[in-house]
């Protein structure tokens, strides 16, 4: 299982209402689809992350702001992802 897909699986775990979708490219194979891009329906912003293989690190971005952060581990893409989606305690509940 790749990295990205246990990232997909923990966040709709915490919050079912994030939508995920990834990029399509024109070209699959020869074009870069390693991006995946994470909302709330309630949000105007969405969060993407990036790993050309699907693995660890990501890079991941959020158009709220210019920051970059950095995901050595699929937890840490969880708390980041947690965190830029604000998802808060009524989404997350027990789960951390």
């Amino acid at each position: 299982m790749l990295d990205v897909e246990r990232i997909i699986e923990r966040v709709r775990e915490i919050c079912p209402a994030v939508t995920i979708h990834q990029l399509k490219v024109l070209h699959p194979g020869a074009d870069d689809d390693g991006l995946w891009f994470f909302s709330k329906p309630e949000s105007s912003f969405e969060v993407q992350i990036e790993s050309a293989s699907g693995m660890c690190p990501f890079l991941i971005e959020t158009d709220e702001s210019g920051t970059r952060y950095t995901a050595g581990s699929v937890e840490e893409a969880v708390k980041t992802l947690s965190t830029l989606l604000h998802l808060g305690k009524a989404d997350i509940g027990d789960r951390f």
